[in-house]
């Protein structure tokens, strides 16, 4: 089961990675895996320097509060942020209602303005934004 996930993850990786490239081609992604493998985070740079940092969940991480405080690191250090959830455990709506949540943790424990993009990605690894 792990290493299919892993294997899931990563796939659905590489199509984000061709979505930013496509639509910023000076924009640079390096995956980096959890060690538990159940969760990564792609890295978008810019000349060498950290843009971005999108999480993608898997259906055993998605919308666990534990991982919220990595949300919150990253938009008060990074000021950029995605998180990408698994439609088959969160609908459109229900990951909007999740990220919200996370966006005023978020205000609360930051000063800094940050950027959020908020994403579900389907069995095929097909993403959609969410509002």
């Amino acid at each position: 089961m792990r290493e299919e996930t892993k294997v899931f993850l990563e796939m659905v990786a590489r199509k984000r990675s061709e979505k930013i490239r496509e639509a910023s081609p000076e924009l640079q992604t390096q995956l980096t895996m959890d060690d538990s493998g159940l969760r990564c985070a792609l890295q978008v740079l810019k000349d060498g320097r950290l843009e971005r940092l999108e999480f993608i969940e898997s259906v055993t991480t998605a919308g666990k509060q534990v991982h919220f405080g990595d949300y919150v690191e990253v938009a008060r250090d990074v000021g950029s942020l995605a998180i990408m959830f698994p439609e088959a455990k969160f609908s459109r709506d229900m990951a909007s209602s999740i990220y919200q949540s996370i966006l005023k943790e978020a205000r609360q424990r930051t000063d800094r303005e940050f950027s959020f993009l908020g994403f579900v990605y389907d069995d095929r690894g097909n993403i959609k934004k969410v509002e």
